[in-house]
């Protein structure tokens, strides 16, 4: 699959295609971004309309591929990015740290989580819009624990709905995860799967920011690169 300028790309994201990094506790925009850098590589524009936060549901809630469907032209040759998951595998931390020994769900379940990937992917793919996915790089549990949980809830109360095991946190995003997989599989569509490449490097939690979820400067280089490989050897 060449992807040449005469290709239609359009990503819908969260905050890491949208280029955010955290620096000193503050967070900006990374102008040299995953979206940014593939875009220059291949000489080619993307429309970033990835939002800091953005969960499936709300994607879907908002009616956002509706809209992008009723203003596109079915003439071109028009390409969907899904760069989602992240922030559906988090939780309400205020929330559970209130109940700890109740049990609670993420932002989405795993199970609603594929029901509305499903429904869009169908959607897109209706309108002769090609649809590729993306897998979600991975956390750095204990680093996502200490500077940014802990700052919005009872750490131990949240410790103690995790029983003492906060590598769940990483667990639940590994189940998203892998519901992205199992949906590029079951329609066929295209993924990128940067996570992979993440987990093989020995020193991946070196190319995330300090708050232990979203790639640094250096990560975004990391996944253009990938990506670039894994685009130019499709068929």
């Amino acid at each position: 699959m060449q992807i040449a300028k005469n290709f239609k790309i359009t990503v819908f994201g969260d905050s890491v295609p949208k280029g955010i990094v955290s620096e000193n506790s503050k967070i900006k925009v990374l102008s040299d971004n995953v979206v940014n850098l593939v875009a220059k590589h291949y000489g080619t524009e993307i429309k970033n309309q990835s939002v800091y936060g953005q969960t499936l549901r709300r994607i879907y809630e908002k009616g956002l591929i509706d809209n992008y469907l009723n203003e596109i032209r079915r003439r071109d040759k028009n390409i969907v990015v899904l760069s989602i998951g992240g922030n559906d595998a988090d939780f309400d931390w205020e929330d559970v740290a209130k109940t700890p020994n109740e049990k609670h769900s993420s932002k989405t379940s795993v199970e609603e989580f594929t029901k509305l990937l499903d429904e869009i992917i169908q959607k897109l793919q209706k309108k002769k819009t090609t649809v590729i996915l993306t897998s979600i790089p991975p956390v750095d549990a204990e680093r996502y624990f200490s500077s940014v949980i802990s700052k919005k809830a009872d750490p131990n109360k949240i410790l103690e709905f995790f029983n003492n095991d906060i590598s769940n946190i990483y667990r639940y995003q590994e189940a998203m995860n892998m519901a992205i997989t199992k949906c590029a599989n079951k329609h066929k569509c295209k993924l990128i799967d940067f996570r992979s490449n993440f987990l093989m490097c020995r020193d991946y939690k070196d190319l995330l920011c300090e708050d232990g979820v979203h790639p640094n400067a250096d990560g975004h280089k990391f996944m253009a690169k990938i990506i670039i490989e894994q685009i130019d050897g499709w068929k």
